[in-house]
């Protein structure tokens, strides 16, 4: 009589059939994470699936210590799927403010007044009372958000209004003067060599700009 031999089981298990059903059920006991969905957030999915995993695990660990530390390492693989959702639907941050400095419906409010104000003469309390401060401080505020004083920065907007109408239109230099506020020609010619190094006939000149009229001299550059 012949005997044949016992077939080896390899993994531990004496019982071939237990131990692939064992193996079936450790692969699809814990899910894989499911695909994006257009219609809803990826945070919401993911950490459904993670509190599944996680309390499957919890389950598992008395009876089969392997399979509980397999669905926390998927658990742990989303996690930067929830990181990554909540960074996307964060609120943007809020401006930051300049210390000292005006707030930003203050500045709107002064550069709004100044431009509206460039042909008349405005003052710093006229701008202080638009940002509802007192003149003091008003000016540090002032100049903590704008990098000068108010009156340079009023006389800065007016010789670049200067430029504009010298490039745009052929009035005469006493005219545009008058319309940016300054007294006469002499005056906006020590102003716009101030700030731009250069008499404002020299500037216009050597832009091309719009060939001026003939209009009677008020002051000699």
């Amino acid at each position: 009589m012949s005997f044949s031999p016992a077939p080896i089981c390899v993994g531990g298990d004496d019982n071939p059939k237990r131990a692939t059903m064992h193996a079936q059920t450790v692969m699809t006991r814990a899910p894989e994470p499911a695909a994006k969905s257009a219609a809803k957030p990826v945070q919401e999915p993911a950490q459904d699936q993670i509190r599944q995993l996680l309390q499957q695990a919890r389950h598992a660990l008395a009876t089969d210590p392997a399979d509980a530390e397999r669905c926390i390492a998927v658990a742990v693989r989303l996690l930067p799927q929830i990181d990554a959702a909540s960074k996307s639907f964060a609120p943007p941050p809020a401006p930051t403010l300049q210390r000292g400095g005006l707030a930003p419906w203050q500045v709107l409010r002064v550069k709004a007044l100044v431009e509206a104000r460039l042909a008349d003469r405005v003052t710093s309390a006229e701008l202080a009372a638009a940002a509802r401060l007192s003149p003091s401080h008003f000016s540090r505020a002032f100049r903590a958000s704008f990098g000068d004083a108010p009156k340079t920065y009023v006389n800065r907007r007016r010789i670049a209004r200067s430029k504009d109408m010298m490039l745009a239109s052929g009035d005469s230099l006493a005219a545009i003067a008058l319309a940016c506020g300054l007294s006469d020609q002499a005056h906006f010619c020590r102003m716009f060599r101030r700030f731009e190094g250069q008499s404002p006939s020299v500037w216009r000149r050597l832009r091309g700009g719009a060939h001026e009229a003939a209009w009677p001299l008020v002051a000699a550059e």
